[in-house]
């Protein structure tokens, strides 16, 4: 199994804020980071490191981006290209040269964090069981997810499709690799990729592949996520956003369990099994004339919905257990403990971002605790919950955050020294309560 320690990521940006910043992130995580200014930097610590990932800033003094994504891939090197501009189509034409995402600027470190898990360590750091029973973030304690599981043991072996419905946040991805890791297919590739998050004329390369010279910017053929999962589990994420001509084409492959990359006359074989997901639904789609009947029944051999968190409550609390044991771990706070008081609270919010928001109110309320102490329901500042006191507690918090911010000019450094906070609690506060 591939850990952290063992990936080395390249970090390029002539800003020495960012490069900071990004190397304080993944480090914390474990990852080995090395940063460089400029492209001629970051191919030096090419040549003479073997880098499993490099975040690339586009607009580097003395390189081009795209020059040095070639360079980078040639290195096999998985790249991430970052923008503050408006130049999309540039990343586009990054990604079809072999880089892996883009993201623009502004952007979250977690994310940054996830995209290197993702790059660096593939499927083989997931956090779900193997054969044995659920633990991790997928908690069976409430009957309805008992039902689930039970239904989803029986078909974990065969070559059926299956379609996981639900809102975003309650654990499609979690159920889709625990279906691949307890399954006969454990021991081969499980690829997911996110429907909704690929441009549209990037997904049908993605997926199937492409020759060199198939488009403008194609200069080395690619192989598709489907090819590269060989024999494992293709999971297809929203689902619901795909475009009808990948819709028309997906059905084509599924069918005849066969696919011609872009721009290539040769068939390849579909092999690996299918899985799919939405939180969309599907039915409302199809009589919209947005998704194929035909498409959905070919997806639909077995069909679950996980309910949302708030019809599960019993789950609530082993998935606070989960989720504080991490990041007391996480951010070396090993005596914080949970009261009583706070987990009623937790238990009494509708959860509108389902076991991801939970997993995010943990997360901050850990990081944001003072000293060894159990945290109480102010601690998380839920808006909307019924535990009286606490949603004006987040009111009043919010609000003197914005009154410091605007005396010092949005000058975060000055405002989190007024407000006897660091600046990077300061962030956290800033993005708990949507402060732009």
């Amino acid at each position: 199994m591939t850990n952290r320690s063992d990936c080395t990521i390249l970090v390029a940006d002539d800003e020495e804020g960012m490069r900071l910043g990004l190397e304080k992130a993944l480090s914390l995580e474990g990852y080995r980071v090395l940063t460089a200014a400029t492209g001629a930097e970051a191919r030096a610590i090419s040549r003479r490191e073997r880098v499993t990932c490099a975040f690339v800033d586009l607009r580097l003094p003395d390189v081009g981006g795209i020059e040095l994504v070639s360079s980078l891939r040639a290195r096999d090197a998985s790249v991430v290209v970052i923008t503050a501009y408006a130049t999309v189509d540039t990343a586009v034409t990054a990604m079809k040269l072999g880089a892996a995402d883009y993201i623009q600027k502004p952007f979250d470190n977690q994310d940054i964090v996830e995209m290197a898990d993702r790059l660096c360590l593939g499927s083989t750091e997931a956090v779900l069981p193997g054969a044995g029973a659920p633990s991790g973030e997928l908690v069976v304690e409430s009957e309805p997810m008992r039902e689930i599981v039970a239904t989803l043991a029986k078909v974990k072996d065969s070559d059926i499709p299956i379609l996981l419905q639900g809102e975003s946040g309650t654990g499609k991805e979690m159920l889709a690799s625990m279906i691949h890791r307890q399954g006969v297919r454990r021991e081969r590739p499980f690829v997911a990729i996110n429907c909704a998050a690929i441009p549209a004329d990037l997904l049908e390369s993605e997926l199937f592949g492409h020759e060199k010279g198939a488009f403008t910017g194609a200069q080395a053929t690619r192989v598709g996520k489907f090819e590269a999962a060989g024999e494992g589990t293709i999971f297809l994420d929203e689902i619901g956003d795909m475009s009808p001509h990948l819709q028309t084409k997906l059905l084509r492959a599924l069918e005849e369990r066969s696919f011609e990359p872009v721009g290539a006359t040769r068939s390849v074989s579909l092999r690996a099994r299918i899985l799919a997901s939405t939180n969309c639904d599907l039915q409302q789609l199809i009589r919209e004339k947005r998704f194929r009947l035909d498409l959905y029944y070919r997806l639909k051999g077995v069909s679950v919905t996980i309910p949302p968190l708030r019809e599960r409550r019993d789950d609530i609390e082993p998935l606070v257990a989960c989720f504080l044991a991490r990041y007391r771990a996480r951010y070396q706070k090993p005596a914080v403990e949970i009261s009583r008081e706070a987990i009623r609270y937790l238990r009494s919010y509708s959860w509108p971002g389902n076991v991801r928001e939970l997993k995010n109110a943990v997360e901050s309320a850990v990081l944001l605790s003072e000293g060894d102490r159990s945290l109480l329901p102010q601690d998380f500042l839920l808006e909307g919950s019924t535990e009286g006191n606490v949603p004006e507690l987040w009111r009043q918090e919010k609000e003197g955050i914005i009154e410091v911010l605007g005396r010092t000019g949005f000058n975060r450094s000055h405002a989190a020294q007024s407000l006897g906070m660091s600046r990077r609690t300061l962030y956290t506060k800033m993005k708990k309560y949507g402060i732009q």
